[in-house]
């Protein structure tokens, strides 16, 4: 049996990476997580190096998948410090205790390492960020390999899922626009390729095997849906699953964000295509199922799942 730590195991990404390896028999997980820690989650401060250095020692991994971060563009760009710490030099301190401690790192990394002009990124692309959160993953991939040429990085672009409050997704967070009857202006500038965590739970899965079954797995990956939405799009397909009017959302066709964004960071899949793991989840699909498995926070917003079908 292959022993699995998570971090960031009660975010967004941590929570589908957690119920997906619990239904493999050939895998064991400990979920670790700290100012969100549930009941029977290991509570671990990832800013604290001799407390990541201890739980490794008492865990004893054999594979870490990294997913903590801080995420969110315009927070990192306020707060700089604080992305810098959980970002990069939680990060570098994760990857230098596996090391030491022989355990496989998967370091879970953003699109928005590249600076958007062209889209249809390959690995081997050169990233050049223009928002301090794509910098600050940036700096924690070079670090990570730095440390170990056997580590991966996987690059993964705008995230949806189940939520305990829609304002965890950046595209899921876009309903609540659907509950103001004024006029309400939504980025159609940035071209995206919105992501189901459970889709992307699965391919991590599907590496870790390869890992787990001595298949070398190391260096940069790419995984993205192959839809390309702007928010404008997205929010217009999420009004139809929960029957809401979407006559007051308008299309902005200038970026209108505190902290930069690239225009289309796209991503080519190569090296997972080439080990058979793609993506098959349409929008609507990945959709469809994470407002099923979100009631809770959509009622929290006055909002229900009433078209399935998206139509």
């Amino acid at each position: 049996m292959t022993k699995l730590l998570v971090t960031g195991a009660s975010g967004l990404l941590g929570r589908a990476v957690v119920a997906a390896f619990k239904q493999q028999a050939q895998f064991q997980v400990v979920a670790a997580a700290f100012s969100r820690a549930n009941a029977g989650d290991y509570r671990l401060d990832l800013t604290d190096s001799k407390a990541v250095d201890a739980c490794l020692a008492e865990v004893q991994p054999d594979m870490i998948i990294h997913c903590a971060a801080e995420r969110r563009p315009d927070v990192s760009e306020q707060n700089p410090e604080a992305a810098l710490n959980l970002n990069v030099q939680a990060s570098a301190d994760l990857a230098h205790a596996a090391q030491r401690h022989n355990v496989w790192l998967l370091y879970v990394s953003t699109d928005y390492v590249f600076d958007g002009q062209r889209g249809n990124y390959a690995e081997s692309d050169l990233p050049n960020p223009v928002n301090f959160y794509g910098q600050s993953k940036w700096q924690g991939e070079q670090v990570v390999q730095t440390v170990s040429d056997d580590f991966a990085i996987l690059r993964l672009p705008i995230l949806y899922g189940q939520v305990e409050r829609v304002d965890e997704s950046a595209v899921l967070v876009l309903l609540n626009q659907l509950n103001h009857l004024s006029q309400q202006h939504i980025d159609n500038w940035a071209i995206r390729s919105p992501t189901s965590t459970a889709d992307i739970a699965q391919a991590i899965l599907q590496l870790a095997s390869h890992k787990a079954n001595q298949t070398p797995v190391h260096g940069i990956y790419h995984f993205s849906a192959r839809e390309r939405m702007t928010k404008y799009d997205m929010l217009l397909t999420l009004a139809k699953l929960v029957g809401k009017p979407s006559e007051h959302i308008l299309p902005a066709d200038a970026p209108n964000d505190s902290a930069k964004r690239p225009r289309d960071c796209s991503l080519l899949c190569q090296r997972l295509e080439a080990l058979n793991i793609r993506s098959d989840v349409d929008f609507v699909q990945g959709a469809t199922d994470a407002l099923t498995q979100s009631s809770q926070a959509l009622a929290a917003i006055g909002l229900q799942l009433t078209n399935a079908e998206g139509a």
